[in-house]
């Protein structure tokens, strides 16, 4: 088996057909249709289903997937290793995020990183929580940042909490809850909540905040859990309701219409941390930029930008009016 015929078959996949992957390895189709065929004869037994377009995977196609993308990334962690030992960093990390975590930390860190070591490339692959974990067992990223909730233990998946995120609620100016310093949940007694939320979970309170309304008499009904913070500030400027996020998310506001307002009780937070797959070893590259995410926020948090992990969140950390 060749690494080339393993990069033809992820291509196909990941783009949708032979031709987008051709058009992208800067092959002919015929040499990738080749590729592909050649693994299916190695394994007796078809990897793709080509008569629906786009083609999908055949069960032996998913089986091999993750171990073509690993086949990939150890030859190209091995290719980095050996230009590490001159004091280079180089290589590729795939990382998976949020919004409110890509644009807060990612973007501010990518920054400082690429003056350090600008022989290394980002990839950033964004989605909820489950698509996360998908993502990370399936080798599509090397690590992910996202909210610590966990519905069962992950097998295989290590993780350390970097931080803690304050829940906030997001007002319109002339909601009478601004003239509140802070907001109890118990203000959010009967009012329409806008949270967010992974698709599916609930229609009407984001997964997060199962617990923390669960004795709230927040209007149910009305409530939307919804993906991207941005939608929860578009929906309280029409007003559909308020917005319940954490504070990473709140910060990604620029409409002056709208206001937060920091929650009275210290449980009304989330952590945010960092996993990796417990089975393979990362990439110096991923490790490199494992310890410069720590240093930053370290770096943050001391200077009160952020709050610690399973630390008491200060009074006077909430955001200003």
């Amino acid at each position: 088996m060749e690494l080339t015929w393993c990069r033809s078959f992820i291509a196909v996949h990941e783009l949708g057909g032979f031709t987008a992957a051709a058009r992208s390895l800067h092959r002919a189709q015929s040499r990738i249709s080749a590729h592909v065929a050649s693994l299916e004869s190695l394994f007796g037994e078809p990897l793709l289903n080509r008569d629906v377009h786009p083609p999908t995977l055949t069960a032996a196609g998913e089986a091999f997937l993750p171990h073509a993308r690993g086949a990939i990334a150890e030859w190209t962690a091995a290719q980095a290793a050996v230009v590490a030992r001159t004091g280079r960093v180089s290589g590729s990390v795939a990382v998976g995020s949020i919004p409110s975590v890509s644009s807060q930390i990612l973007a501010p860190l990518f920054a400082r990183f690429a003056e350090m070591h600008p022989e290394v490339t980002f990839e950033v692959h964004e989605g909820p929580n489950s698509w996360l974990d998908d993502a990370l067992t399936h080798r599509m990223v090397e690590l992910t940042i996202r909210p610590m909730i966990e519905e069962q233990p992950l097998v295989g998946i290590k993780h350390h909490s970097l931080l803690t995120d304050p829940f906030v609620v997001v007002l319109r100016r002339d909601h009478p809850l601004t003239l509140k310093e802070k907001v109890s949940l118990q203000d959010l007694t009967n009012h329409v909540v806008v949270t967010t939320g992974e698709a599916g979970f609930d229609a009407r309170i984001g997964r997060e905040y199962h617990q923390l309304l669960a004795e709230v008499g927040v209007d149910r009904e009305r409530s939307m859990a919804v993906t991207q913070p941005t939608t929860v500030f578009a929906f309280v400027k029409e007003r559909l309701g308020i917005g319940l996020i954490g504070l990473l998310a709140a910060r990604m506001m620029c409409d002056a219409g709208l206001v937060l307002r920091p929650i009275h009780e210290d449980s009304a937070s989330r952590q945010i941390g960092i996993h990796w797959a417990r089975t393979r070893q990362l990439s110096p590259a991923a490790s490199t930029f494992m310890r410069a995410l720590r240093n930053f926020l370290a770096e943050e948090i001391s200077q009160g930008r952020l709050h610690p992990p399973n630390g008491t969140i200060s009074t006077n950390g909430g955001p200003r009016k």
